[in-house]
């Protein structure tokens, strides 16, 4: 069983890169910030159903997300791994905040029927605004996840320099949005590339057999 997620767990990349995909096609363009209440009742009244499927696809996206950087220290081919679970952490934050993100949205949604003008453009706010733990998530796990590329030569050092690159832009807010989905399409490539080369081999110390001591 170890063997197997060993070897198929980067796959979770894939799939994380795929959701997100599908979550950008089912969903619709969301109210700007200069929309009016009834501009944004009227839009979550009419793509309810849409924003709903395209929020929880985001929030497998992340899981999966999760899931992938989970793998990375099991691939690290030099070096200790202590790097590695920094990426870890990259990845928590970043799902942290881009399910909160979304979680205005979704109460957007789901409590179309409910709203009000002041907390239909109070959500709408923050579900354009409140990107910074988003900014910073994936920042964090661009520059972390590219170190522990190129320190662990899990890829190739030119992959983790990519990312690490990446992971700058991220943190830059006019071009953050390219970040993110480079990001992501660096999780669809590497996962891919990971399984393809497989887990490094674990070198077993040779067992050795004490002769009793004669008498």
């Amino acid at each position: 069983m170890s063997a197997w997620l060993s070897k198929w767990g980067p796959l979770a990349g894939t799939v994380s890169a795929l959701l997100l995909i599908v979550s950008l096609v089912t969903g619709d363009n969301t109210p700007g910030d200069n929309a009016t209440a009834a501009q944004v009742i009227k839009f979550y009244t009419d793509n309810h159903a849409h924003r709903t499927i395209s929020d929880y696809l985001i929030g497998l996206t992340m899981l999966f997300l999760v899931m992938f950087a989970v793998t990375l220290p099991r691939h690290v081919r030099r070096g200790e791994r202590w790097i590695a679970t920094g990426a870890i952490a990259g990845a928590v934050w970043t799902a942290i905040g881009f399910v909160v993100l979304v979680g205005f949205d979704l109460v957007l949604a789901i409590d179309y029927k409910d709203l009000t003008p002041a907390s239909a453009q109070t959500l709408n706010l923050l579900e354009n605004d409140f990107a910074l733990p988003v900014v910073i998530g994936f920042g964090l796990f661009g520059v972390l996840a590219g170190l522990a590329v190129v320190a662990g030569r899990i890829l190739p050092a030119w992959m983790g320099w990519v990312l690490f690159a990446i992971g700058i832009v991220c943190l830059v807010p006019p071009i953050a949005w390219f970040g993110f989905l480079g990001t992501m399409l660096w999780v669809l490539i590497a996962s891919i590339w990971m399984v393809k080369q497989g887990p490094p081999v674990v070198e077993r110390e040779p067992v050795v057999v004490e002769e009793p001591a004669l008498a």
